[in-house]
């Protein structure tokens, strides 16, 4: 797909954002990129989404839950250390990151076909109604909480991707970018059949495209389930007070709304926090917990606090 070689004068700018600021709510698009109207429920309250549409809908700080299609699922929302660009998928839809690559003129072919090779992935298609694979510059994504922290693109749904993009770089050097751009399955096959499929020769070039869907029901979404620290394995008996407390705090906060919400996350899992953790250590040295047994625990609430600490929905 040598096409999609662009033209290239590339512009940078880096947005420089602070942690745990501003008020206590997120701002998220929900998106419907299906051919029928849904009805959802946040929190109780029922919320109509018009075929081939998106709304936009502010949760406070805490815990929410979601409601699709007969399912629920329970949410937290809490500051993150940037909000960054993302939105909710009730219908665990497909959407597509595709890569391209802008290149200047005197960009070597050699130079453009090593990249473009970095870029390619073996995706699962369905072609004339028959699944096989097909070699790609694109991921598929079909979480309920799409985030642009965990997937990095550079353009989102309903914004285009440019023809060009500036920088200030020597008039002769030879320069090649990626960027990334999130499409609803729908657009992409568009994309898909205008340029590529369209450039086949013969009944090829007519093919009915779509791409495999595989959903998990929505109560069965764990991934950043708080863990379950079994407190009973701790040898140390200072170690264990210290995370009988913090996990206590941590419950604690669970139950919390609003800024009371953000103020104890941040005395949890902000810097300070984080500080108090990582010197809790020393209340379990070997000589004391010869078999190590407190860090197991340690590090599963570690884990969960960097897991987290980028994503605003979880």
């Amino acid at each position: 797909m040598k096409s999609l070689k662009y033209s290239l004068i590339l512009t940078c700018s880096i947005t420089l954002c602070s942690c745990f600021s501003g008020p206590a709510k997120v701002e998220r698009v929900i998106d419907n990129p299906t051919s029928n109207e849904i009805v959802i429920a946040i929190d109780g309250k029922e919320l109509a989404i018009p075929a081939n549409s998106k709304t936009t809908y502010t949760f406070e700080y805490g815990k929410h839950n979601l409601t699709y299609n007969n399912e629920s699922l329970d949410f937290i929302v809490k500051p993150s250390k940037y909000s960054g660009d993302g939105f909710i998928n009730p219908t665990q839809s497909n959407y597509m990151l595709h890569t391209f690559i802008y290149a200047t003129n005197n960009t070597s072919d050699e130079a453009f076909d090593k990249i473009y090779k970095e870029t390619i992935n073996k995706i699962s298609i369905i072609l004339n109604g028959e699944e096989g694979e097909l070699e790609l510059p694109v991921i598929v994504v079909n979480d309920v909480f799409i985030e642009g922290e965990l997937n990095r693109w550079d353009y989102s749904i309903d914004q285009e991707i440019p023809e060009e993009i500036t920088e200030n770089i020597n008039e002769n050097q030879a320069f090649q970018t990626r960027k990334t751009k999130i499409y609803r399955e729908k657009e992409y096959i568009n994309l898909l059949q205008n340029d590529y499929f369209n450039s086949l020769e013969g009944e090829e070039s007519k093919v009915e495209i779509s791409f495999p869907n595989k959903t998990i029901k929505l109560a069965e979404i764990t991934k950043y389930a708080f863990p379950k620290i079994n407190l009973e394995e701790i040898k140390c008996d200072e170690g264990k007070k210290y995370l009988t407390k913090t996990l206590e705090n941590w419950q604690k906060f669970f139950t919390l709304t609003d800024n009371d919400f953000a103020s104890t996350y941040e005395d949890l899992s902000g810097e300070e926090g984080k500080e108090a953790l990582i010197r809790s250590l020393e209340l379990c040295p070997k000589k004391i917990d010869p078999e190590n047994t407190y860090f197991p625990a340690y590090k599963q609430l570690v884990d969960f606090i960097n897991d987290t600490r980028y994503i605003p929905l979880i």
